[in-house]
């Protein structure tokens, strides 16, 4: 009793068994699901086709003693099925042996033949598929990095337009400036030659339509107390007590 409940022990700490290569060629003939896979319940049903409870519908016989009938999603007969499990009765599991010529049985190994047959033509249209997502994804590949080498191209560009557009602008500004000045320096001449030195002198120097040069020619103004004190001024200025013989 104790050994048997350390075999149990040690078989579940031990972890999951891979699945046999014999038995991975048993699939679902319709969605093509794996048995050693063990996630669904599988059925071998009398048309000779295999199929997993998804892909299977069952209704029940005339009586609830009667087996269930099972239609095939292969052919869409009626057709009677069993579980595959060890609980098969023995010419069926004979189906599923993993040696099959040692059996001596055209019809087993004829079985599994067509069954293999079979699932080989879904792996290689799966590789197929696999094979084209593989070439697409290397082609996205190849048009992405040409797209990002033209990115980098367009801001290297526009770096350099920017940078022509700040210049362009710093060079139409001086422009305008030179202009300007070319104006009011021509503007001033034309008025000295045509209205003469008094016209000059008449312009108000603190006019602000006064040209720039003029303005700075000019002499400060003085104060109304010394200009009235200048206007009072009519004699020569004795200091008084001072006497001297001449």
């Amino acid at each position: 009793m104790m050994s048997k409940v350390g075999a149990d022990d040690a078989g579940k700490s031990s972890p999951t068994p891979k699945p046999d290569a014999n038995k991975l060629w048993i699939h679902c003939n319709r969605c093509f699901d794996q048995f050693a896979l063990k996630r669904h319940m599988f059925f071998l049903l009398a048309c000779q086709h295999v199929s997993c409870e998804k892909c299977v519908k069952a209704c029940l016989g005339r009586t609830p003693s009667d087996a269930p009938i099972y239609t095939c999603p292969i052919c869409h007969k009626n057709v009677r099925g069993r579980q595959i499990n060890n609980s098969m009765p023995n010419n069926l599991k004979r189906l599923f042996h993993p040696e099959p010529w040692n059996l001596a049985l055209d019809f087993v190994e004829t079985f599994q033949r067509t069954n293999q047959k079979n699932f080989n033509k879904y792996k290689e249209k799966k590789e197929k598929i696999m094979d084209k997502l593989d070439k697409d994804i290397e082609l996205a590949q190849l048009v992405c990095q040409k797209h990002f080498h033209e990115q980098q191209t367009l801001r290297v560009e526009r770096r350099k337009l920017t940078l022509r557009m700040r210049q362009i602008k710093l060079q139409v500004a001086q422009q305008k400036e030179a202009e300007r000045r070319f104006l009011m320096s021509k503007r001033r001449r034309s008025m000295e030659e045509h209205t003469g030195p008094a016209s000059v002198l008449a312009i108000d120097p603190l006019d602000s339509r006064a040209p720039t040069s003029f303005r700075n020619r000019m002499p400060p103004p003085q104060s109304a107390a010394a200009e009235n004190r200048r206007q009072q001024i009519t004699s020569f200025a004795h200091e008084s007590n001072n006497s001297f013989d001449l």
